[in-house]
């Protein structure tokens, strides 16, 4: 007696991979990990940024050496 027979491998396939709510659920998923996590970053990038030239504004304004 195989445990891992090909009906009960069929019928894994049939429940998970053929129902639609699994699918839409997964290529969600797989769809929606990617963009947040690029979202995540771009939005660190754009804060480091924004505070780089909010110090270069600054740094213009009250320069440290007196010519």
């Amino acid at each position: 007696m195989e445990i891992l027979n090909q009906d009960f491998i069929q019928e894994v396939i049939r429940l998970t991979w053929r129902n639609p709510a699994f699918m839409a659920i997964s290529i969600a998923l797989i769809w929606l990990i990617p963009q947040l996590l690029i979202r995540r970053i771009l939005s660190e990038n754009y804060k480091k940024k924004k505070l780089e030239k909010q110090k270069d504004k600054i740094g213009k304004l009250y320069p440290k050496t007196i010519k």
